[in-house]
């Protein structure tokens, strides 16, 4: 049976400087072979996940939230790693993580007071009735037995810090797999 249905993505996207920071980390990372490939989304804390036809519904909502928040500061002190599981038990996300202020909290969950219903087994665990967001910024994939040198390799790289105050500008919207529909500056 062929689905039909569109998936969207909502991420939250850093200020410029950062955004430069995260891509050019990413780029050593994948330059000395810890990490498989460089991811081709850009550096963003991911918001909701949706899916269904509801792309108008979306941008309306996105936009009208845009509107309504301005750009605000979050730091990002730490890195966290997701664990392995699946069909890839060897491998893990490494992420750089946001503190979770209740500035960043209500932002997340005020944006999901609409459209819920719509985030399906692709949103689910960013979803408010899951509950429990890991709100992250992926930094890449890695196999499990290179993290530490990869951890490492961030940790010494004083030229090009990435903890530190940043932030959120803009929403976007993508499709999934990844193509930009609209960007939404944060009032």
């Amino acid at each position: 049976m062929h689905n039909n249905t569109r998936n969207y993505v909502v991420v939250a996207r850093f200020d410029n400087k950062t955004t430069d920071k995260l891509n050019v980390l990413r780029k050593l990372l994948y330059e000395t072979g810890y990490m498989a490939s460089v991811s081709e989304w850009p550096p963003h804390i991911t918001i909701a996940a949706y899916e269904g036809d509801n792309i108008n519904l979306l941008l309306t909502r996105t936009k009208e939230f845009s509107e309504k928040h301005p750009a605000f500061e979050i730091m990002l002190p730490s890195l966290g790693i997701l664990p392995p599981g699946g069909e890839h038990p060897d491998t893990a996300v490494l992420y750089v993580s946001p503190a979770q202020t209740k500035k960043l909290i209500d932002f997340y969950y005020a944006f999901h007071e609409k459209l819920d219903e719509y985030c399906g087994k692709l949103g689910w665990l960013y979803s408010a009735r899951f509950g429990h967001p890991v709100m992250h910024s992926t930094i890449g994939i890695f196999k499990v037995a290179q993290l530490q040198k990869a951890i490492e390799i961030i940790f010494e790289n004083k030229e090009n810090k990435i903890f530190g105050i940043t932030k959120i500008t803009a929403l976007e919207e993508y499709t999934y797999p990844m193509e930009l529909i609209k960007r939404f500056a944060l009032n």
